[in-house]
């Protein structure tokens, strides 16, 4: 696979996967959740954007006022960074369990069964799912503090709408990718190490979530198709051993799987 188009196969694949039978029960809670969450943001958006702007404006001196029509499409990048981390918080936080069951599913019928997951409860794994979603997003709230720092100096602010850019892109890949390695108990900076060591693919996929996540209707669904494109790419690029022979995604689920 070319490194580039990583990211487009593996979403495309993950849109397929969901509407395979079996895994609708595990795309409604994060499909429900995210139309409520995503409104509510909306909202916030439309409102906070025009009193951060204003002050933005006000602040800046007056040999820099002509800087003042390129601040529009500036702050907009920026509060779009921070509304798109806002918004993946709040939904991964509700679907953790859910995601982590469809990642598990998802890999079964890439692999036709033969893989093997930690021996555990769906209790034990709803707890496991909820502790490292929280380890990611501390990891994540860490960064977005300091880029709201960076949005407020002068003249360095003018920057930050294509760090919020670089930022929002990594911190998609880390989201979904994780979910897969979770299950099978890959540690959280393990994680990062690998997505690192295959930057392009990380890149890639990070880069094709972060413009699907902006369409409207699909980013709805969007939360469980990247779920399931990456455990594509997992299986097929990032585990250990990658899968060879997954040249394509059948929709036709294997024999013995019709009901999983």
């Amino acid at each position: 696979m070319i490194h580039l188009f990583s990211g487009p196969a593996s979403l495309a694949a993950g849109f397929r996967l969901i509407t395979m039978p079996g895994m609708k029960r595990f795309v409604l809670v994060p499909l429900l959740s995210n139309i409520i969450i995503l409104s509510v943001f909306i909202w916030l958006t439309l409102g906070l954007i025009d009193g951060w702007l204003d002050s933005l404006i006000a602040f800046l001196p007056e040999w820099l006022s002509f800087l003042g029509w390129l601040l529009w499409p500036l702050a907009l990048i920026a509060m779009l960074g921070f509304v798109l981390y806002g918004f993946n918080a709040t939904t991964a936080l509700i679907a953790a369990p859910f995601n982590g069951l469809l990642a598990e599913k998802i890999e079964l019928k890439l692999r036709n069964g033969q893989v093997d997951f930690p021996d555990e409860t769906i209790a034990e794994m709803a707890k496991r799912s909820l502790h490292r979603e929280l380890q990611k997003q501390w990891f994540f709230l860490k960064r977005v503090v300091l880029l709201l720092i960076i949005s407020f100096i002068p003249v360095v602010n003018l920057i930050s709408p294509v760090l919020w850019f670089m930022f929002s892109v990594w911190m998609l890949s880390i989201q979904y990718m994780d979910y897969p390695m979770d299950n099978h108990k890959v540690d959280f900076h393990a994680m990062q190490r690998r997505l690192k060591q295959n930057w392009w693919h990380t890149v890639s996929f990070g880069l094709v979530c972060y413009l699907l996540m902006f369409i409207p209707f699909i980013n709805l669904i969007f939360m469980p198709a990247a779920v399931a494109g990456a455990t594509w790419l997992w299986v097929r690029q990032l585990s250990v051993y990658p899968d060879a022979n997954l040249s394509s995604v059948s929709l036709n689920a294997p024999s013995g799987m019709k009901d999983i």
